[in-house]
């Protein structure tokens, strides 16, 4: 959208980055005086290029909702965008945040493990309808036009039946996954790079993800509602670790349940 804030470009930038990054190798960093000294102590800022990075909570709003996130878990790792907008990141597999002055030297092996949160505000009232316009656009844009499969990792796949002599642009369309609430609504939707187009390209061990050789890493856009904040959760993070999503979910509502500020 033309009047998107320039952040969110930024942000959509380093997902295209992210997703169609080389094999290239990055240089390492090494470990400074700073990060042997919050390892020692997590508390104590650190300074980076002349900005000082830390711990200390940030307030943020969503909606009328105040938060005290600490200054590392945002997606900057300072605090809300310029235009009130909350995104915080988190890296696998802890789902932690990165150390205070991370942000800057940030490497593709570290792009790879990281999961962006951003919180929107959208209201009690409209917690069931928040996913609707989420459910696509293009070859396929409801679910009633695509076919249910058999459970994965505990969703449910909706996949395009391919017309025959059907071209490309039909074969790139995304994958989605589901849950329902009791209601029979919707209440997360995952939308992901096709499998049978592009391969995860990354392969996940016990704590690392290594590349797989190939160019492009396949990625996934997870939305979903916390009916009780009536706040929604977009998620950003290779698909690799839809296996994980459950966990993906529950750190991200702990996160507003352990910093929301209580009147």
């Amino acid at each position: 959208m033309s009047g998107s804030p320039s952040y969110r470009h930024g942000f959509v930038a380093w997902v295209i980055a992210l997703a169609a990054t080389a094999c290239a190798p990055e240089p390492s960093q090494g470990i400074d005086d700073d990060i042997l000294a919050f390892m020692v102590d997590p508390d104590r800022p650190r300074m980076v290029e002349g900005r000082s990075y830390s711990t200390q909570p940030v307030a943020a709003d969503v909606g009328p909702r105040r938060f005290t996130f600490p200054a590392n878990l945002f997606y900057n790792q300072i605090g809300p965008f310029p235009d009130g907008g909350v995104m915080l990141a988190v890296l696998w597999p802890n789902l932690e945040a990165a150390a205070p002055g991370d942000f800057p030297f940030r490497t593709v092996e570290d792009g790879f493990r990281q999961v962006s949160i951003e919180l929107r505000y959208v209201g009690h009232a409209r917690t069931g309808d928040y996913l609707a316009p989420h459910i696509g656009s293009g070859w396929a844009q409801n679910l009633a036009e695509r076919v249910v499969q058999p459970l994965r990792f505990g969703l449910t796949p909706y996949a395009i039946e391919h017309a025959a002599g059907a071209g490309d642009a039909q074969a790139l369309e995304p994958d989605w996954y589901v849950v329902r609430g009791g209601d029979g609504r919707v209440r997360t939707f995952i939308s992901c790079d096709a499998a049978k187009v592009v391969t995860d390209g990354l392969v996940m061990g016990s704590r690392t993800l290594v590349r797989s050789g190939e160019d492009r890493i396949a990625m996934c856009r997870h939305s979903m509602v916390d009916v009780e904040s009536g706040i929604a959760v977009e998620m950003n993070y290779a698909r690799v670790m839809l296996v994980e999503w459950q966990r993906l979910e529950a750190a991200a509502v702990g996160l507003m349940r352990r910093y929301e500020v209580r009147e």
